[in-house]
């Protein structure tokens, strides 16, 4: 089988070829010790010399992503002097996003990392960043997407993205394998629970640091077993309808304001958002009431027209 044939290069190219492992962890990641996350990569790159990256990550949502973008900046500037085809970039929600903005730095110098392996991504990913990912990454691409985590819904989805790392891609990619996370039971409830103005509290440091040691347990999976088909290849259509109905809000307070043909449309006073529910389920979330209402202006005139 083809891909069965890739993920075997990878996993052979990974057992011989000695090089650096990067670890960007994501927000609030000042905070954290992660020695533990340290041995895991060696454990699963065992020749390679491995370095967690920090950066200035603890500050409020929008800050914090404006310096994950500067930060992504001088990362790259920093890995030029080297040679950077020996070089995989693991990037953990936030995280990943400073991989991304790395991979578009070498994509346009032309250079190339060994591997870019997504953890739980965080962000809006365009299709642009993916063909930067594949051009950069001399080895496929991973991304490992939960659709259980409730951080990446809490933070994202109120802006009215789905964030790689929950829902993955809706389509295969060629040299981009994506594998699905599934979060141990006796770990759900923390993750449930809303701690967003308790930023100085020891539960917001751990949710902070959404699933990371799960989400490398889970690529330590994908490396040592790469016929594990039931997490390839992942998402079909009918399961992107799926994972959109289960990106539920963590604040309750919706309220109906419109409805056409099974389609509806909710809002929420506070924090002020608006969602559009489609009949077979999917939500569709805004932060801008004009925006709301002219979608859902769309859906209407679009159900009329058929």
């Amino acid at each position: 089988m083809k891909l069965t044939g890739i993920i075997l290069f990878l996993l052979t190219a990974v057992t011989l070829a000695a090089g650096e492992v990067y670890f960007i962890p994501g927000w609030y990641s000042e905070w954290k010790n992660y020695s533990s996350h340290r041995e895991l990569i060696q454990e699963i790159f065992p020749q390679d010399t491995i370095y967690i990256r920090k950066w200035d990550s603890n500050r409020l949502w929008k800050n914090a992503k404006n310096e994950a973008a500067d930060f992504a900046v001088k990362l790259a500037e920093e890995l030029e002097s080297k040679d950077t085809s020996g070089i995989t970039i693991i990037g953990h929600s936030l995280g990943g996003r400073i991989a991304l903005d790395c991979a578009a730095v070498f994509a346009r110098k032309n250079r190339q990392l060994r591997q870019i392996i997504l953890l739980g991504a965080a962000g809006k990913i365009s299709s642009e960043d993916i063909k930067n990912c594949q051009a950069v990454s001399r080895m496929p691409v991973i991304n490992i997407f939960c659709v259980d985590d409730n951080m990446l819904k809490l933070f994202l989805n109120k802006e009215g993205v789905h964030p790689l790392g929950l829902a993955g891609l809706p389509h295969p990619e060629e040299h981009f394998l994506q594998y699905r996370m599934k979060v141990p039971d006796n770990h759900v409830k923390v993750f449930q629970v809303p701690v967003i103005h308790r930023s100085t509290a020891e539960p917001f440091r751990e949710t902070a640091a959404h699933l990371s040691p799960h989400y490398l347990k889970r690529l330590q999976e994908a490396v040592k077993n790469p016929d594990a088909q039931k997490y390839i290849d992942l998402p079909a259509l009918e399961e992107q309808t799926a994972v959109d109905a289960a990106a539920k809000d963590l604040y309750p307070g919706f309220f109906k304001i419109d409805e056409f043909d099974g389609w509806k449309l909710y809002k929420r006073k506070w924090p002020e958002k608006f969602r559009i529910n489609s009949p077979t389920g999917r939500k569709f979330y805004f932060t801008s009431e004009s925006t709301a209402l002219a979608r859902f202006s769309e859906v209407i005139s679009a159900v009329k027209d058929q």
